[in-house]
């Protein structure tokens, strides 16, 4: 199996270490990442500026640095470094990417979904921890390694699941071995923000989010209330099957309007 491994995080994040090792049990490994950190930047692409590719050694291995988007690399990967993957797997990301809010930001879910509407299959994991030196506490390091490794063997034992695009896999920030399907909750955080004014007096703003009460049931509660692994399957099927009959009332309506009896 060709296995790309990817992050927003950039190359020198423990996480793109755990992943990468991990993924070596089962399959083939190319290491593509943004060359700087590119979180929140969801399925974005750079069209306004060329994209360069360099290469670095790192700990031996060799990884290829793309100058744009955790997409961009997607593109990159398969077109100018290694062809078509099997699979992308993209973390293990500082930080949670749980609810539907998170996730369409996301850079690490970003590069998997941008995989996934090439028809490549695609995992996301993420650490519910807020500084890197977290995730390289021994202890704690295990413990996701050894999470990861679980869930690509039992991928590469039975198949990606069947109507499946992509595999958001969150890991709470406490040792656990539960494990659980998950639906993601709509909101992650309150959105805020807040003006002030630079030394030249002109003004500016910060954006930022207040963490909201979790929904019982949801990936949120689940990874930082009851501390186990969440995984949320996601499809794109979803954004192309058109089954809500309200909408069909209203292109009715709008049809109607236009003066087509038949909708067109």
């Amino acid at each position: 199996m060709k296995l790309l491994v990817t992050n927003d995080d950039g190359p020198f994040s423990p996480g793109l270490r755990i992943l990468a090792d991990a993924a070596k049990s089962i399959g083939e490994v190319v290491i593509v990442v943004p060359e700087t950190p590119k979180s929140a930047t969801g399925l974005g692409l750079t069209l306004h500026k060329p994209v360069r590719v360099n290469k670095l050694t790192l700990e031996g291995e060799q990884l290829y640095l793309v100058s744009g988007t955790p997409s961009d690399v997607i593109y990159i990967a398969m077109n100018v470094v290694a062809g078509r993957p099997d699979m992308v797997l993209s973390g293990v990301n500082i930080g949670d990417n749980l609810s539907i809010q998170v996730m369409l930001t996301s850079g690490t879910l970003g590069a998997v979904l941008q995989a996934a509407i090439e028809g490549i299959p695609g995992i996301a994991f993420s650490a519910a921890v807020d500084e890197p030196s977290e995730l390289e506490e021994p202890e704690y390091k295990r413990f996701v390694y050894n999470a990861v490794k679980a869930v690509l063997q039992a991928v590469a034992a039975h198949g990606f699941p069947e109507g499946v695009d992509v595999l958001n896999v969150n890991f709470p920030p406490v040792l656990t071995d539960q494990v659980v399907i998950a639906a993601p909750a709509r909101n992650r955080f309150s959105p805020s923000v807040v003006k002030r004014k630079d030394p030249q007096g002109r003004p500016y703003y910060w954006l930022y989010g207040l963490p909201v009460e979790a929904e019982k049931g949801t990936d949120v509660h689940v990874v930082l209330e009851e501390g186990k692994i969440a995984i949320t399957p996601i499809t794109l099927s979803s954004l192309i099957e058109v089954k809500n009959h309200r909408v069909a009332k209203l292109v009715e309506e709008v049809a109607k309007r236009l003066g087509s009896p038949r909708g067109g």
